[in-house]
């Protein structure tokens, strides 16, 4: 193995380790951590991908998690679940981590949401007296913060004829999401 390509992937180890520990979101800020905590210069290092991370991600709780990780991403998708159906008629798809199955703590539930309209979504979540802040992505994109409830939970609106997010290669339904429980007891 290359010294370029052990570095990077000692940087991913320890980022995903930070990442997971601390509940971080802000991955640029992970990545920096870790380049300085295993002492090496900013400049000219080789960051890892997030790939690099996510694969870091699984590794750490494959060996340091165990049932406790377990029981928290069934919560997590339990919770995902529960709001999945509130909003079914939006056709809901549980897509990130929640549904790759390597979330921490801190990792938000991300559902995407099909509707006519985002204000659709916005007065359905009125009408459940759910709390929420919207906001924006850069690409124009409605987004929903969810401020009640015991995960952080984005709810994500694609606008019709929208591609789904290629970033996102799992994508969870009700339907799908409840066998997955099904099949993995509570521990």
């Amino acid at each position: 193995m290359e010294r370029s390509s052990a570095t990077t992937v000692a940087i991913a180890a320890v980022a995903a380790r930070i990442i997971v520990e601390s509940e971080l979101t802000d991955w640029s800020l992970a990545r920096r951590k870790a380049v300085a905590e295993l002492g090496l210069g900013a400049h000219g290092v080789p960051l890892p991908s997030d790939d690099a991370i996510i694969a870091e991600i699984k590794t750490y709780h494959a060996l340091y998690s165990g049932d406790a990780w377990a029981q928290q991403l069934r919560a997590q998708r339990e919770a995902a679940l529960e709001a999945m159906i509130e909003l079914v008629r939006f056709n809901p798809v549980l897509i990130g981590p929640v549904a790759e199955g390597w979330a921490h703590a801190g990792s938000e539930i991300r559902i995407e949401l099909s509707p006519e309209s985002a204000k659709d979504v916005e007065y359905a979540l009125l009408n459940l007296a759910v709390d929420f802040t919207p906001t924006q992505a850069k690409d124009g994109t409605a987004l929903y913060e969810i401020l009640d409830g015991d995960w952080p939970m984005r709810l994500v609106v694609r606008e019709p004829g929208r591609v789904p997010d290629p970033r996102h290669k799992t994508r969870l339904t009700g339907k799908i999401l409840q066998q997955l429980l099904n099949e993995t007891p509570p521990l």
